[in-house]
């Protein structure tokens, strides 16, 4: 989610993009997607609007570290039922951070008439179309082998992005 938020903020008109990972190989998607990539050390500070996408609560407390004054943090991520140990003190407070949840399955209030399903689907497609998401995609396997496949990413993901099945 982390490196498509990026391609896809990065298509926004004067958006400066930087994609952070704790990962150094991801660099190579990054200049793939044509988005800048830091490790969280070197990365940026005072961003406006930080996506948080690791599901790590190391990675959330690093958006919160990024964030400029009053800038939003923008939560990625599907913690489920785990408990997410957080700072809210210090910069949290002085710095007036927003943490908003986002949901892909529903659409905001205002919006709802004009991007029904159909429409968000034709957007997603039209988008899906440009090559250099193909950066993304880190594997790919026959339907047939999908039970193995998963068992393989559940136990030990390595690298895997987006692993492709073929139908």
């Amino acid at each position: 989610m982390g490196c498509l938020t990026a391609w896809l903020a990065s298509q926004i008109a004067g958006c400066e993009v930087e994609l952070v990972d704790i990962n150094p190989r991801r660099s190579a998607v990054a200049r793939a997607l044509g988005v800048r990539f830091s490790e969280p050390a070197g990365a940026a500070r005072d961003a406006d609007v930080v996506f948080h996408a690791s599901g790590s609560p190391a990675g959330l407390e690093i958006a919160l570290e990024l964030a400029a004054f009053e800038a939003r943090i923008v939560e990625l991520s599907w913690f489920g039922s785990q408990v997410v140990p957080l700072s809210l003190g210090g910069a949290f407070h002085a710095k007036r951070l927003t943490i908003a949840s986002s949901q892909v399955g529903t659409i905001a209030p205002a919006q709802r008439a004009r991007w029904d399903a159909g429409r968000r689907m034709q957007l997603a497609l039209r988008l899906l179309a440009d090559a250099s998401l193909e950066a993304l995609i880190s594997g790919e396997s026959g339907f047939e082998t999908l039970p193995q496949v998963m068992a393989e990413l559940a136990t030990s993901p390595g690298d895997a992005l987006c692993h492709r099945i073929r139908y």
